[in-house]
């Protein structure tokens, strides 16, 4: 398969809205991960908002739980944006949860499928992960609030050939006409135009309209045992609410959970 088109600032910022096409848009060939970049600069108070680093691979992506991110060049999108947002930390989830949302609307406009998230980062389309979202916190002086926020999202949009330990889980979008460049302007233009209205409701309800988990057999992993049980709601914490064959309520908050598909 041909490499899709080379990235470009200019082509991105022709399709950010308005009031974002100001943003610092900064592409490496490569990086060892976005992330990290952009917690630097944090870190260097050399952002402003909206500052998104792309690369066209990683070497060191990486996701929750310290996992690896494959980002293998041309194939997909692997870039992090930074909210200059002052968030109480139990609020962070939230821009996990406009982040996913983001994604899956951008992927329905420009393609016309349906991805769906699986709680709490991840993007699932033909019940494979075609995207896996890092949203880090950088705290503020006194650790209660945000100092800025990073929102990073990879995505696999042409990959083929996965390592042998996520070849049986691991897909991609597969769309030839999908551009790099466009796919991240319209996450980015969600991202932040969500971020206007953080704490409204309908947030947390698009979210769960998008669940690839709700009323599914879930399996789930706490001090080191496994569970079973059956996912039923997402509340207003970004917890995953689950129930047992005992119909015993539990409520998870950021366990490593899969999905048990027939």
């Amino acid at each position: 398969m041909a490499n899709l088109n080379d990235l470009s600032e200019q082509e991105i910022k022709q399709n950010l809205l308005e009031q974002y096409k100001n943003f610092d848009i900064k592409i490496f060939d490569t990086l060892s991960s976005t992330n990290d970049f952009a917690k630097e600069l944090i870190n260097s108070d050399s952002f402003t908002d909206g500052t998104t680093i792309i690369a066209n691979s990683q070497t060191c992506g990486r996701g929750r739980f310290a996992r690896t991110f494959f980002s293998p060049a041309n194939t997909g999108i692997y870039f992090s944006t930074i909210l200059k947002k002052s968030l109480p930390i139990k609020y962070i989830f939230l821009i996990t949860f406009i982040s996913a949302i983001a994604v899956c609307r951008a992927i329905t406009k420009l393609t016309n499928l349906n991805p769906k998230i699986k709680w709490i980062n991840d993007i699932y389309l033909n019940d494979k992960k075609i995207c896996g979202i890092l949203v880090e916190n950088i705290c503020g002086f006194n650790n209660m609030k945000s100092k800025a926020i990073v929102s990073g999202i990879g995505i696999n949009i042409s990959t083929e050939i996965f390592p042998e330990d996520i070849q049986d889980k691991a897909g991609s979008i597969m769309c030839n006409e999908l551009s790099r460049n466009k796919l991240i302007a319209e996450i980015l233009n969600n991202i932040f135009d969500l971020s206007e209205d953080i704490y409204s409701k309908k947030i947390i309800e698009e979210y769960k309209s998008l669940s690839f988990v709700l009323n599914k057999e879930i399996s789930y992993t706490k001090d080191n045992k496994t569970y079973t049980a059956t996912a039923i709601d997402i509340n207003d914490n970004g917890n995953l609410i689950v129930k047992d064959k005992n119909n015993t309520i539990f409520i998870l908050n950021c366990e490593d959970i899969s999905i048990n598909l027939a």
